[in-house]
Formats: structure tokens, sequence, C-alpha cells
């Protein structure tokens, strides 16, 4: 059968998620808008949540899981490991290696969870590589009077580790919730095109949000637990749900 003809509604917004990625890339690597390289994956994020909830209402096809898993490995494994080496890796040799450290358990929390898809499981197992690319940029977003080498190198690392950990992090499944955390992004993209100024001060929202489902395995955050009911209606499927499972 013709490719082309396999896609679904839910795969074409993942390859929007790959496009955003690609574009993150290609944007820091010949601009100085490393600013909206960072918007791209913000964008690309949102995608990713987007194609799992189409999927769950209309029937997904055979190409989700892998295509959702090789755009995923793109837009926040190897998209913010080079855009974190172009940024601050020139006169940072160090700062390469830890950006590769980082794609590397990206790609190896999703080959993971590929691995063990059948298995089903309460949360994640280590941090999703979504989350993870996400804090990565809401922290760079706060623009270079808060943004330290040192600190960015050892949340790097600290990511990387989680991705690969066997700690359990919990599925947000509140749909309100789910739409606000839509929003905040949303939000943010429009402010950098309004003003950047604005979008820093703005995007100590997002960078709060997602330091909290960070450390939510080790303190408990009433705000996750709600995140996390089952209040959004029954499920459609699990090979719908599985796609978006698997970050």
């Amino acid at each position: 059968m013709n490719v082309f003809q396999m896609l679904r509604l839910p795969d074409l917004v993942s390859l929007l998620n790959l496009i955003c990625g690609i574009g993150s890339i290609a944007v820091a690597a010949q601009s100085d808008s490393f600013g909206f390289a960072l918007i791209l994956l913000l964008l690309a994020a949102v995608a990713d949540g987007a194609d799992g909830y189409i999927a769950r209402r209309f029937k997904g096809g055979e190409l989700g899981e892998q295509l959702d898993s090789l755009a995923d490995a793109v837009s926040f494994g190897v998209a913010p490991a080079l855009l974190i080496f172009l940024e601050f890796g020139v006169e940072e040799p160090i700062v390469g290696i830890f950006a590769g450290l980082y794609a590397v358990c990206g790609v190896l929390r999703l080959a993971r969870f590929n691995s063990s898809i059948s298995v089903p499981k309460a949360g994640f197992e280590g941090l999703p590589i979504t989350a993870g690319c996400i804090m990565l940029v809401t922290y760079l977003l706060l623009g270079e009077s808060f943004v330290i080498v040192d600190v960015l190198l050892a949340l790097t690392l600290a990511l990387s580790i989680l991705m690969v950990s066997t700690v359990n992090y919990p599925k947000i499944r509140n749909i309100k919730i789910l739409a606000f955390v839509a929003a905040v992004f949303g939000i943010t993209m429009l402010l950098y095109f309004i003003d950047v100024q604005y979008m820093r001060v703005f995007s100590f929202l997002p960078f709060i949000l997602m330091l909290s489902y960070l450390f939510s395995p080790f303190l408990k955050i009433p705000v996750i637990s709600i995140a996390t009911s089952k209040d959004y209606g029954n499920r459609k499927g699990a090979k719908a749900e599985g796609r978006k499972e698997k970050q």
C-alpha cells in the first residue's frame, strides 16, 4: 500500500510535530533567532499532545505509534540537544557532551517504551521525553538574565538521568488541566510575537508548571493528583491511547 494512503488525521498532526522539530533546528543553525527555535519546540509539544487527543476521537492508522515515536525522537530528543549545542557549545565543548547525552537518553527512553508497550502501567516509567524537552525550553525562554550555563548543564544531566530511570511519573488525564497547559503554551508563543519581554515574564508560569511535574514523583503535589484523575470520559481504544503513553 502507498504510504500516503496509510496516513490518518492523527498521523498528519504527528508530522506537524516532526516539521516543527526540523524547523527549530534549521532556524537555530541559520539565524540568530534562538527564541523562535524554542517557540517551535513548544508548538511541537502542543502538536504531540493534540495527536493523542485526536487519535482517541478518530480511528488511528497503522503508522501511528511508530510515526509518533520517530517524530518525538527528532523534536524532543535531537532538536533540543542541537539547540543547546549551537547556542552554548561553541566556546564550551563540554556542552556538546551533555547535549549528546540528553539526546541518547531521550531515544533510549522511547525505545524502552516501544519494547514494553504491551505491558499496561499506571504511569510513565521514567520522565517523558516531551516533558524533558519542555523543561529545557521553558528554562531557556527565561532569557540571559536567568540562564546560567552551569545550571543548564546540571538540568540537562538531571533530565537525562530521569528519562532512563525507573521513576514513576504520573499520566496527566484531566482534560481541563491539559487544556490549561496548552493555553499557557499558546499564550507564551503568542507573546513572543507581540513582545519578547512580556514573554520572558510570562515564561515563569510554564517553567514552574514543568518544575512541579519534574518533582511530582518525589513530592506530594495536590494539583498533580487532580490532573491524573480519569474524569474526561471513557477511553476509546487502548491502541489510540497507547500512542501517547510512549513518551
